[in-house]
């Protein structure tokens, strides 16, 4: 039994009964996509039913930018919970205006295996799913994790960069931190939203120390030694890196960013606790913590 292709003429099917706006496909390579637009004569004569692509792949998001016959919507991750991986990929889409509040729309999405789904859901689209765009509604952060996914990839000897990155109030950053060196980035005004700077930063991932983000997203400093001394609780198996950032953000009510240099994973602090992890390979993310809002 071809499973992929009985779930995509099954989305069909429920979205020409329901009489859905569209259906929404999560997709890594593009398959998904191939198997709805193959059947699509098939289930379709009125042309009105939209079809969308959420892509967390950016050579998939790339190729499809120009096709004329699909709307594509680009995620940074999507999250473990396949219930979130649909509300996600519409709250993006609401953002996008590729489709309105009111719309019902059909998703099709599978277990975090690329393009095998399993699961079919019918949603009407809701005001309400905009509230779930964490990353996206700060595009510091966004930025910074996007950064850290290349990070994650890699540097010479294949091993991911691990590194650490604080947000926020740089003045209470800074008062808890001091220099493991010369500062790097002193006298540039670099900001880590342009990302024809990102290979200069990625230079300096690879030195002890934290790098230090202003609110607006200006770098302030790089090697920066973190201490902060607060009490917080990480997840065992974690190191200091990680208890370093922790602690400082629950001093500077900031953010923090930091990327594992063992498995490339990238977590996420918020004041004090860990709020989610995210697989650089996957691009699964897994929030424990409702982020500030």
């Amino acid at each position: 039994m071809d499973v992929p292709r009985s779930l995509a003429e099954a989305a069909l099917r429920v979205a020409a009964e329901v009489d859905a706006r569209a259906v929404i496909a999560l997709t890594e390579t593009g398959k998904n996509l191939e198997l709805l637009s193959g059947l699509k004569s098939e289930f379709q004569s009125d042309g009105k039913l939209k079809f969308v692509v959420a892509t967390s792949n950016p050579s998939i998001l790339q190729s499809l930018q120009n096709d004329a016959s699909v709307k594509v919507i680009g995620i940074m991750a999507r999250p473990v919970s396949k219930t979130a991986q649909a509300y996600h990929a519409i709250a993006q889409g609401l953002h996008d205006e590729v489709f309105s509040p009111g719309d019902r729309l059909v998703c099709l999405m599978g277990n975090g295996t690329p393009d095998m789904p399993d699961t079919l859901m019918v949603v009407e689209a809701s005001p309400d799913h905009l509230a779930l765009r964490v990353l996206g509604d700060d595009e510091v952060l966004s930025s910074t994790v996007e950064l850290c996914l290349q990070l994650a990839e890699g540097g010479p000897d294949g091993k991911p960069l691990g590194t650490a990155f604080v947000l926020g109030n740089c003045k209470k950053i800074m008062r808890y931190s001091y220099q493991l060196m010369l500062n790097p980035l002193e006298g540039h005004r670099i900001k880590i939203t342009d990302r024809s700077q990102w290979g200069f930063l990625k230079k300096f991932a690879s030195f002890d120390g934290a790098f230090v983000v202003d609110s607006d997203g200006t770098i302030v400093a790089a090697c920066r030694y973190l201490n902060a001394r607060r009490k917080v609780e990480v997840p065992k198996g974690l190191g200091t890196r990680h208890l370093a950032v922790a602690s400082m953000t629950a001093a500077a009510e900031a953010i923090g960013v930091t990327v594992s240099g063992e498995d490339g994973h990238i977590r996420i602090f918020d004041r004090g606790k860990m709020v989610a992890v995210l697989d650089p390979k996957t691009k699964l993310m897994e929030y424990f913590e409702a982020a500030r809002g």
